[in-house]
């Protein structure tokens, strides 16, 4: 990067959503001339993403494993789901970094800096970003995929989590999504496990918590090791790798600007009601990429007109009611049609789908908690 040059597009943050962007720019002869700006010195293997490729994406080969069925546990029973159309998928962040910084590095549009940015000028003209080290980069248009944690109001949670990839014998061999026979007071946090195996003595555990205000990850793995204690015995299992992170399972908490869209899993990509985000961040650099390849300005998220409204009925009942959480949860995989409930969770439901998952619901009093919830000192 030479000093006084001007970029058609700068990415501020170089994870998924900004690396996902980068690597469909890469794969044309002249995108953009593009600048990613990210602190990090380098890539480690420090995220799982997780979810149903309801509509494809680039990555289908880096894949490390997927599961046709999936099962529920709650306290009064347990519910296995089968899709053949829509096997979850488990995608390790090294596969992916490799695959995208190998395209992004070699095209001589595209290029990486390391630092961090301070300050964003978002003017109809342009964006100017200001380094920590005082350096300044102009650009015409600008994309922040930044994480930006802000306190959470109600009814909007956090989900914390701390993952362990386990090494052990008698692995289950059926992946769990949600294991509500955990936690130590259902009235106060939304706690389960989620069990994934990949190979015949390896599993990826996972403890997450719906909750606010958000919880200490390190709280999650000592409760984590201490499940694994138990379930294989003390010693009888290795840790191969580890991850625990905090992610808002609310709204986008910032809006685009002039020529700055604010995008990735804290920009509208996130579903709010299940936490999901990597497919989502694909449809997004789809979009994103090809608009900006047409000549056009970058485009955000689009979670559409419908689903904000559920999730935050759905939200106002956690909220008020972590206890129903497992029941709710329950409903939904028992009830719902497998495929269309898959369509629902992952964002990109037909209405046919959502009236069909409505529909295995008690929406009456859902609706009249979220009315509870808004006005209080009336109800």
């Amino acid at each position: 990067m030479s000093v006084g040059e001007t970029f058609d597009l700068v990415i501020l943050g170089g994870g998924c959503a900004g690396l996902s962007l980068a690597y469909r720019l890469a794969q044309h002869d002249r995108p953009p001339r593009t600048l990613i700006i990210d602190p990090r010195s380098e890539y480690t293997n420090d995220r799982t993403w997780c979810g149903w490729p309801v509509t494809t994406h680039p990555f289908q080969d880096d894949v490390r494993a997927r599961w046709h069925r999936l099962t529920l546990h709650t306290h009064q029973a347990s519910t296995t789901v089968e899709s053949r159309r829509y096997p979850y998928e488990m995608l390790e962040a090294e596969r992916f970094y490799a695959r995208t910084l190998e395209a992004i590095d070699a095209h001589p549009c595209i290029t990486r800096h390391q630092g961090r940015a301070v300050a964003i000028e978002d003017r109809e003209d342009g964006v100017t970003v200001t380094l920590e080290d005082g350096e300044t980069i102009q650009a015409r248009f600008g994309v922040d995929t930044r994480p930006h944690p802000q306190p959470l109001s109600s009814p909007w949670l956090w989900q914390d989590f701390a993952g362990i990839n386990v090494r052990a014998d008698n692995m289950p061999q059926s992946a769990e999504l949600m294991d509500f026979r955990v936690g130590d007071d259902p009235h106060a946090d939304i706690d389960f496990l989620y069990v994934l195996p990949y190979a015949p003595d390896q599993a990826l555990f996972e403890w997450t918590r719906f909750g606010r205000p958000p919880t200490d990850p390190a709280t999650l793995e000592r409760a984590l090791e201490d499940h694994l204690e138990v379930r294989f015995g003390a010693g009888c299992w290795q840790a191969l790798r580890r991850e625990t992170g905090t992610l808002p399972m609310a709204p986008p908490t910032r809006t685009a600007g002039r020529s700055m869209v604010v995008a990735g899993a804290y920009g509208g990509s996130m579903r709010a009601a299940t936490g999901y985000a990597f497919h989502a961040i694909q449809r997004w650099a789809d979009d994103c990429a090809a608009a900006l390849l047409a000549g056009h300005p970058p485009v955000g998220a689009r979670p559409g007109r419908i689903l904000p409204h559920l999730d935050h009925i759905f939200m106002s009942t956690l909220a008020r009611h972590p206890e129903r959480a497992p029941e709710l949860y329950q409903l939904l995989f028992e009830k719902a049609p497998t495929d269309r409930l898959i369509r629902f969770l992952s964002g990109v439901p037909s209405a046919r789908d959502t009236l069909s998952v409505m529909n295995t619901l008690p929406w009456a009093p859902l609706i009249k908690s979220t009315i509870r919830h808004a006005l209080p000192h009336k109800m």
